[in-house]
């Protein structure tokens, strides 16, 4: 146990790695997926991460049948109890309950060990994200604690900046968009076939929603990053992030023009956690980073096919 007097958790949806968790003394708290019939967690600590990612995205190139299901209440109590028991606090952030139903079973836990343990205070957050777009909010959360900050006003922190975290990205095949029914089959077949690669982003729900179409990978990509010239704030006190489901060569020709067009204070380059990366697949890029209010302009997205 730290020497805090509260403790910080999060969900392996948050993309956070082995050296980022310690750094912050973040706990986590591993989804379970399912390959062909093969359970196995999703975050486990000392695993290769980029290994488990080329592993886990050529297994989906084959063919895998990919599952994963939401942390059990059993899952969250036994991570929570320890840390009520012996006294502290918690804040838990979990993924977008636009996207999984984990917060509402974490509030739940929440609430049962309120009342057995007097005086404790969990307070379970919805991140509205996914991803790193998650994970770069519960490093500065860490941050803030380190610096004293209450779990009060770490967790209001949280709240008042979760709807400045943009998420854009674009995936490699069209069948996993259909797959989670955010495309019609039609529109997959027609897509792969004429080369349309959708632009997607976070919604007021902490949905994903399609935001625009381009054709060719190379023109996607390029459209990341102006969005993102676009849209942040700030860049030079920022680290800003890409994941991607092994595309290393895609995220590096990103990551080197948004190296070129902001001067930001760092980017960081992972490979998508493998939770929500079952749901986008193979060649998915994504950029995460602080911008305006992502809930403007979402009447105005733009739906039209560029040339």
């Amino acid at each position: 146990m730290s020497g805090y007097t509260y403790e910080i958790f999060t969900d392996s949806a948050s993309n956070l790695t082995d050296d980022l968790i310690k750094n912050g003394n973040i706990r986590m708290i591993s989804y379970i997926s399912t390959i062909d019939g093969k359970k196995f967690r999703c975050y486990k600590e000392g695993r290769d991460y980029e290994e488990a990612g080329r592993k886990f995205y050529n297994a989906m190139r084959r063919g895998a049948d990919v599952h994963t299901s939401l942390i059990d209440m059993e899952t969250l109590r036994t991570a929570f109890e320890p840390v009520v028991k012996e006294g502290k606090d918690i804040i838990f952030v979990g993924i977008s309950g636009g996207l999984s139903g984990t917060v509402q079973a974490a509030r739940i836990v929440a609430n049962d060990l309120m009342e057995e343990y007097e005086g404790r205070i969990i307070r379970c957050i919805d991140s509205m994200s996914a991803s790193l777009g998650e994970g770069l909010l519960v490093m500065q959360l860490s941050r803030l604690r380190d610096s004293g900050a209450t779990l009060e006003e770490a967790a209001e922190y949280y709240e008042s900046h979760k709807m400045k975290m943009n998420h854009i990205f674009t995936v490699g095949d069209l069948a996993y968009l259909k797959k989670g029914g955010r495309i019609s089959p039609a529109e997959a077949l027609i897509g792969n076939l004429i080369g349309i690669k959708p632009i997607l982003k976070a919604n007021d729900d902490g949905k994903i929603v399609v935001h625009g179409k381009v054709r060719m990978r190379r023109k996607a990509l390029d459209y990341l990053v102006d969005m993102t010239c676009e849209r942040i704030v700030r860049p030079e006190s920022q680290v800003i992030s890409i994941c991607h489901c092994d595309a290393p060569s895609d995220a590096a020709y990103v990551a080197d023009k948004l190296r070129t067009a902001l001067p930001v204070k760092d980017i960081i380059v992972r490979y998508y956690d493998l939770c929500t990366g079952s749901h986008v697949g193979p060649g998915t890029v994504a950029i995460f980073f602080m911008g305006e209010n992502r809930m403007e302009n979402m009447k105005a997205a733009n739906t039209s096919t560029v040339a």
